[in-house]
């Protein structure tokens, strides 16, 4: 699941140069906009058939905060 949601998150960004890491921030280390993440997220919910809470959000700033959450949805 990690490899299928950093290959999502790179369809908005570049790979930053020490790569994606479990620890990789969203906003602060891929400086994705809050319209990017939404879609990243449209993209993920579609791979995953799942819907994603927007209360859920707050707690997701973190790839693996991310794929941690999804492993709990799916």
């Amino acid at each position: 699941m990690y490899e299928k949601i950093c290959e999502i998150i790179l369809n908005y960004v570049e790979e930053p140069d020490g790569g994606l890491t479990p620890d990789t921030r969203f906003v602060d280390d891929l400086n994705m906009s809050s319209l990017d993440i939404m879609t990243m997220i449209g993209d993920v919910e579609d791979e995953y058939d799942i819907e994603i809470e927007t209360a859920d959000l707050r707690s997701i700033y973190t790839i693996r905060n991310f794929v941690d959450y999804l492993a709990e949805k799916v």
